[in-house]
């Protein structure tokens, strides 16, 4: 359904809450489970400046969107197709826009046909870069400026994305934490442009058969986790909510400095927290304090160190003090406690 002159035309939304499989291998088979995969295309646009603000800030989810004229007269238009893993969309307008996004559970990458953005988020500000694709930020705020502009966007759910990531570090799905990295190349740009050329068809197109349907949808999520640096992060999914944003950020700061010689002070200080505040936070929604989370951590890494290694090339005194762990003795125990054998008999597997 296309936009007359007369005003804009709306048809329905797509859903964007999925349902999906908890495990990797059967992400090639989850068409056949009993949740809804109803394929939608929608359509809206028109002419009129308060229309458009109040539409786009509906289909973003967002607040505070404003709209202004530029040299060319306004029209806007946004259309979107695919079903609740993943949907393909594209966003046209001859006006400016700006507004904020409180928060997304969705992966979204975007890229400009024409035109150009900004984004600023707690993680620091970006600015599009020709036609490259970018990242918005997920399950976090940020605003954004737009010139009169063309692109494209692929929007795919977290249980989603985060089960077709399986696929590439082993665990269970975990949320997948894209990492700032350089320019892409060339050679990257040119292989995601050839991997999803083809799968178009299959995510928009409403007559394709389910199966052929999803491996459209899969081509698009690891092109995605292919183009970008990214790591998996086992925070807890109690914990990724909007209000719980600041505390699951200090989990990932753990996770990203486990490493290194960190404090809770310093954790607290990174996420913008009281360290009394992260302290009682961590205890209400983990039931442990910052110091025992940093210490579960770096237990996990040890464990998956004593896991990959080698019996002849590894020993479990250098693992341990690697991670942190001075005293051998209160190492094996705690690592008994968490995982139900020592570190030894790990190692030996």
């Amino acid at each position: 359904m296309t936009t007359t002159s007369t005003g804009p035309v709306t048809t329905a939304r797509p859903t964007t809450d999925a349902d999906a499989p908890t495990t990797t291998d059967r992400a090639t088979t989850a068409a056949h489970d009993d949740s809804p995969r109803r394929h939608v295309r929608s359509e809206d646009g028109g002419d009129d400046l308060g229309e458009a603000a109040a539409r786009l800030e509906e289909l973003y989810g967002g607040r505070r969107f404003r709209v202004r004229t530029s040299t060319e007269p306004f029209r806007w238009r946004y259309a979107s197709a695919g079903d609740d893993r993943l949907s393909l969309r594209t966003s046209t307008i001859t006006g400016h826009l700006q507004g904020e996004v409180p928060w997304s559970t969705e992966y979204v990458m975007s890229w400009f046909r024409h035109g150009s953005g900004t984004l600023a988020s707690r993680g620091g500000s970006f600015a599009s870069i020709g036609g490259e694709p970018f990242l918005l930020p997920a399950e976090t705020s940020f605003s954004f400026t737009l010139t009169p502009h063309r692109n494209s966007l692929v929007h795919a759910s977290a249980e989603f994305l985060e089960q077709v990531a399986t696929e590439r570090h082993g665990g269970p799905p975990q949320r997948v934490l894209f990492q700032p990295g350089p320019t892409l190349s060339a050679e990257a740009l040119t292989a995601w442009r050839t991997s999803v050329s083809g799968a178009t068809a299959a995510v928009v197109d409403e007559d394709v058969p389910a199966l052929t349907r999803l491996e459209g949808q899969l081509t698009f999520a690891r092109a995605m986790l292919d183009l970008f640096p990214w790591r998996a992060v086992d925070v807890p999914r109690s914990i990724r909510t909007p209000r719980t944003a600041r505390l699951r950020e200090a989990a990932e700061y753990v996770h990203a400095y486990a490493d290194q010689a960190i404090t809770p002070a310093d954790v607290a200080n990174a996420v913008g927290m009281h360290t009394r505040t992260l302290q009682q936070a961590m205890s209400t929604h983990l039931g442990m304090s910052p110091t025992s989370y940093l210490r579960q951590v770096r237990l996990d890494r040890a464990h998956r160190e004593l896991l990959d290694a080698s019996p002849r090339e590894a020993l479990v005194s250098e693992v341990a003090r690697r991670w942190g762990f001075g005293n051998l003795g209160r190492f094996s125990a705690a690592y008994l406690a968490r995982f139900g054998e020592y570190p030894r008999d790990t190692l030996a597997r």
